[in-house]
């Protein structure tokens, strides 16, 4: 998840970060009254018991806490991942966690060695409780072999409990006929369901302020609606969507998720079938809404509107992200908040997805109206193929060259870089924008003059008109950080078109366009 927005938002935690965290368990939804039935059921029930959801309702989030909730009690537990075990394998796996030794020889062995020892924890008054997750791709004789573990008992109890949690192809494996008696063994079944949208709202809200938002409604009614509906109240895909959907709210400086923004998210994240059910006919699609927005009033002009977003995770130990990446949009320049750090390339991560085109006109016939010149002649017939439309002034968009800049930088220790990166940002003739590639935890000083170094050769090598690779310190949270930055533009759409065709030296970066009034007011140390 991207962490780029915390500043913006002031937060101090990514909010919908989609790794289980028991410390952001959400109760409501049933949620909570599901978990306090499996802990009673672990710890005094007999038989197995099941927790069914579709993808990214929350089970293995449900599966960990089970397993804290359980940590302080009277009890064991086994925990099994990927249960994609034989019918011997699984009885090793349980094994393991419960033996410092575990037993060598035949299946007839290590069931006996397994019983005694869960008799001995019985003695003790203790419940050994096997947790197994994505227990929909176990095989069939594997969840046979669990039926006849769960038979292990003494003359009045059951020695081993048993938590399968699965997709709905759990329930549909179990009622193969095969498989009948392991069913009839199911002593509760827990069914976690889609959040309508009362706890959506509610689930957006706690997640903030679990992570320091200390505002209202972040989410206006709109965005919450289509959030709800095009997540189909699955918490995973809710935290993705939002997530975007405030990163889009970042890019853009608002402060306020809106329906712009989900639109985008949802634009990004979701197949274009989905896309299709949401937004019929292009009903509320984000390009059509900019039409509107910003077309001129009276005049026939063919617009071609890019206004996606590649948005993405990432982590390491210096919190290396994704950033967005606004495809070009001919829109009026939108004043930019405080920065963050920025993305760092990983060597080992794979190569970045390519850039989207820029956005042509969509094909079929094109209406262009232009005024017709006093006594030229009048139109023929229409033709059902569209004359060729002469390229935009921003295809032929480039960097301000600064020659004399670049000069200064060539060849030159991170020192020099950085006071002449300062000189020309503190610079009151330096206007308009650049764009940003990394920015990394100092003191790194070797390798930041070694991609500085790089990035300025790939321009050197693509022709670029004078392209000045800049490397400025910043501080952020306190915290000392080198930032690099790449050219200077005169409109943030110039930016973006040369993010568009920059060399892959650029683009692996995940670049973003920056103000340079923006850097100007960080905090530097």
């Amino acid at each position: 998840m991207s962490v780029l927005y915390l500043d913006h938002f002031g937060l101090s935690t990514d909010p919908f970060r989609i790794t289980p965290d028991t410390g952001l368990f959400f109760t409501g939804g049933q949620r909570g009254d599901i978990l306090e039935g499996l802990i009673v059921a672990s710890m005094h029930d007999e038989g197995i018991v099941s927790v069914v959801g579709e993808i990214g309702m929350g089970k293995t989030m449900l599966s960990r806490m089970l397993l804290e909730r359980l940590r302080p009690l009277p009890s064991d537990t086994v925990y099994l991942a990927n249960p994609v075990f034989d019918r011997d394998e699984i009885l090793g796996a349980i094994a393991r966690d419960l033996m410092p030794e575990p037993p060598q020889g035949n299946r007839s062995h290590m069931l006996a060695a397994l019983e005694s020892v869960l008799i001995e924890r019985y003695s003790q008054g203790r419940r050994v409780v096997v947790v197994i997750d994505e227990a929909h791709s176990m095989p069939a004789t594997t969840l046979e072999e669990i039926r006849l573990l769960s038979n292990l008992e003494t003359t009045q109890n059951k020695l081993l409990k048993i938590v399968l949690f699965g997709q709905p192809e759990l329930d549909e494996l179990l009622a193969a006929p095969q498989l009948r008696q392991v069913k009839d063994r199911i002593s509760h079944r827990f069914e976690l369901q889609p959040l309508n949208a009362q706890e959506a709202s509610a689930y957006l809200m706690f997640r903030l302020h679990k992570a320091g938002w200390k505002g209202g409604e972040l989410f206006d009614a709109a965005a919450l609606r289509l959030l709800v509906q095009a997540s189909e109240g699955r918490t995973r895909k809710l935290n993705m969507l939002a997530d975007k959907s405030m990163l889009a709210a970042y890019a853009e400086g608002v402060p306020q998720v809106g329906i712009d923004q989900v639109h985008r998210a949802v634009g990004d994240s979701l197949p274009t079938s989905r896309r299709a059910a949401l937004f019929p006919a292009n009903a509320g699609d984000p390009s059509a809404s900019l039409w509107r927005r910003f077309a001129p009033a009276g005049l026939g002009v063919l617009v071609a509107l890019g206004a996606g977003y590649l948005l993405g995770s990432g982590g390491g130990m210096d919190r290396r992200e994704r950033v967005a990446v606004t495809q070009p949009v001919t829109l009026p320049v939108v004043p930019e908040p405080a920065s963050m750090p920025a993305a760092n390339p990983s060597p080992s991560s794979p190569s970045p997805l390519p850039l989207a085109p820029v956005a042509q006109a969509a094909p079929g016939p094109v209406l262009a109206v232009a005024p017709t010149p006093p006594g030229a002649p009048a139109a023929g017939p229409a033709s059902p193929v569209p004359a060729p439309v002469p390229p935009s002034p921003a295809a032929t968009r480039a960097p301000i060259a600064e020659p004399a800049l670049v000069a200064k930088l060539k060849d030159n220790a991170l020192a020099v870089r950085m006071q002449v990166t300062d000189e020309f940002i503190a610079r009151p003739s330096t206007r308009g924008f650049t764009v940003q590639l990394l920015s990394q935890r100092a003191p790194r000083d070797a390798e930041v003059l070694a991609m500085a170094n790089e990035v300025q050769a790939a321009l050197n090598g693509a022709a670029q008109p004078a392209v000045p690779v800049l490397v400025h310190n910043r501080l952020y949270q306190r915290q000392l950080f080198h930032a690099l930055y790449a050219g200077h533009f005169e409109t943030r759409a110039d930016a973006l078109e040369f993010i568009q065709s920059a060399p892959g030296a650029i683009r692996r970066y995940n670049p973003v366009v920056r103000s340079l009034d923006a850097i100007r007011k960080e905090p530097v140390p």
